[in-house]
């Protein structure tokens, strides 16, 4: 299993929050956490990013409509908790 299919499914489970930690030509090396769980690490494809991101910027997926979406900045606060 590739790495953006292994978190996308963790993001099916939990609130899952990001950090852009370096940007290489294709992929992103980010933070991610979880509610409750310990920060990983993992790479994901730069095409998957809906804005323009630099690093230390905030993202988060979210399921809506049954899709699951990568989006960025902090969420809303009834979606972190």
């Amino acid at each position: 299993m590739n790495s953006f299919a292994k978190y996308a499914n963790l993001a099916l489970a939990f609130c899952l929050l990001g950090v852009i930690d370096q940007i290489h030509e294709e992929s992103v090396a980010v933070e991610l956490t979880g509610q409750g769980r310990a920060t990983e690490y993992a790479a994901l494809p730069l095409w998957i990013f809906p804005c323009e991101i630099k690093e230390g910027d905030i993202f988060y997926f979210t399921k809506a409509d049954g899709v699951l979406e990568l989006r960025c900045g902090e969420p809303p606060e009834q979606e972190h908790k």
